[in-house]
């Protein structure tokens, strides 16, 4: 790509995700898979070298509306970490940053989300959280703030946690168990969404229910581990969103149909991958 402003088509693109398990662009296979960008992740080269590493062959991407405010305001401040439009667009241009377009529904849970936590979250974290559901992936973060600010401002509940190594191995079983929980979440949201149970009881029902099978893997991917001098780890935490109060409201206002309910709970799940020294 020549210029940024090609490479920004992408996020009118269709992203689809296909039972190989694969992320399909416009019905061409792109990635294994990779991760969404916390701002962490952009504000310098050596960070985002950092990240490609993590990420090997597979894709760093980023909300449209993210690179819009950036590309307005040149540079923005989000958690104290200064991000700067000139660099972003580099990435862009050079095809290391893909730039994609969050579905309206989705940019509206955010925004919702973003006045119930009287905007002590910034908009960018929501928006990376759910881009990253929608496209079934990873947030990469290195900074702790994005998911302690997800869990004191918006009490999301800790269904498990992991450090794996950061390689290709590791990761795809890590992804493969977040697919595996988010579904089996949304469909136990989805069960009992007329029920009047609290997210947080229905969370700590989930985290009961799936508690051998979580240990059973969790034990296969550290085995799984190759040897690797560095000491390096990724700390992965697998976090649900409470957005039923919204799925509630959508479902009564027929702005969604029941049978849609089940996916868009499946997003209620976040996997946030945080570097750690």
């Amino acid at each position: 790509m020549q210029d940024a402003g090609k490479r920004f088509n992408v996020e009118k693109a269709d992203l689809s995700i296909t039972p190989d398990s694969k992320i399909h662009l416009n019905g061409a296979k792109i990635k294994d898979f990779g991760a969404v960008c916390d701002v962490s992740v952009l504000i310098n080269r050596d960070s985002f070298e950092t990240a490609k590493r993590i990420v090997a062959a597979g894709g760093l991407y980023l909300p449209s509306a993210t690179y819009s405010w950036l590309a307005r305001d040149k540079l923005i401040s989000v958690r104290n970490l200064i991000v700067g439009y000139s660099l972003i667009n580099q990435f862009v241009r050079d095809g290391e940053l893909i730039v994609v377009y969050l579905p309206e529904l989705l940019d509206e849970i955010s925004r919702r989300l973003l006045y119930g936590a009287d905007r002590e979250i910034p908009l960018t974290d929501l928006r990376a959280s759910m881009l990253a559901a929608h496209l079934k992936m990873p947030i990469l973060t290195f900074s702790s703030q994005f998911t302690e600010r997800l869990s004191d401002h918006l009490g999301a509940r800790t269904i498990w946690q992991l450090n794996v190594l950061p390689n290709h191995g590791s990761m795809l079983a890590a992804i493969d168990l977040y697919w595996e929980l988010a579904s089996e979440l949304g469909g136990y949201l989805a069960r009992h969404q007329n029920n009047g149970d609290e997210f947080e009881a229905l969370v700590e029902e989930i985290k009961r229910l799936k508690l051998d099978n979580l240990r059973t893997k969790t034990s296969q991917i550290s085995k799984s581990r190759p040897h690797q001098s560095n000491s390096e780890r990724l700390n992965l935490v697998y976090i649900g969103l409470d957005i039923t109060t919204f799925m509630r409201e959508y479902l009564e206002q027929h702005i969604i149909q029941p049978e849609a309910a089940r996916k868009l709970y499946e997003k209620s799940l976040l996997l946030i991958a945080c570097l750690e020294d």
